[in-house]
């Protein structure tokens, strides 16, 4: 039977379950996990908490789902990881192409968030992330919408000036640095409020650019999406 680990909930519990298994390769790449009645069987665990685990590795790009076959370990063929030495903020990223970065700070907010970021901060239930929405420009220009999530320890951000770089203030007020992260890229379709927000037509293509990075101790730091337009920045991959 699955125990339940402290200030987890099950399902988030059974998730980190599979995901050791695929780790050490018990689960191979490429290869079907157990149905949801084996992981119910094994675990002696209900149908939601098995739903609520597989979903959760689905949005993590972990596991894929294919209709009519199984789940499957995902290769990670779209996702690009960024390494130690390559990790930089978006500030760096526009400012080493010689532009100027403004910011307009359109919210902060606590919010308890969604299954995957919960488990990424290790929150318990009664917890709440900081939750920033920014709209960021290039020489005057909207090019990227941006929302930021931090864990209740960075509560004191909601009295400082979020129009700066967020790195900035955490290295000032928190003695805190970015070290790692996985970054994930994927095409996105203008909602009516971005369209408005970057002033781009309607459902015009756009880049969607997750970031879920740790500190220079391994603790998780934030997690960062980004919408941004793809005529006004564009990223470079050395492989």
């Amino acid at each position: 039977m699955l125990k339940k680990a402290e200030h987890l909930p099950l399902y988030v519990s059974l998730a980190n379950i599979i995901k050791e298994r695929i780790n050490n390769q018990q689960y191979q790449v490429g290869s079907s996990i157990p149905s949801e009645a084996e992981l119910r069987e094994e675990f002696a665990v209900s149908r939601t908490t098995v739903r609520k685990a597989l979903k959760l590795l689905t949005d993590q790009n972990i596991l894929i789902k294919l209709p009519g076959k199984g789940t499957y370990v995902s290769d990670n063929r779209n996702e690009i990881k960024t390494k130690k030495h390559q990790f930089s903020s978006l500030t760096d990223s526009v400012e080493r192409a010689g532009k100027n970065m403004a910011t307009r700070l359109i919210s902060i907010e606590k919010t308890y968030g969604t299954d995957e970021q919960r488990a990424f901060f290790h929150l318990d239930d009664t917890e709440q992330l900081i939750a920033i929405n920014r709209l960021r420009y290039i020489d005057d220009v909207p090019f990227c919408l941006e929302w930021i999530w931090l864990p209740p320890k960075f509560d004191q951000l909601k009295s400082a000036d979020l129009n700066r770089p967020l790195y900035q203030l955490l290295k000032e007020q928190f003695a805190t640095i970015p070290s790692t992260g996985r970054k994930t890229f994927k095409i996105a379709f203008a909602t009516k409020e971005e369209s408005v927000l970057l002033n781009v037509d309607q459902n015009s293509p756009l880049m969607l650019i997750k970031d879920f990075v740790y500190d220079e101790k391994g603790q998780s730091l934030h997690i960062t999406s980004q919408i941004l337009r793809s005529d006004k920045l564009t990223y470079a991959i050395d492989h």
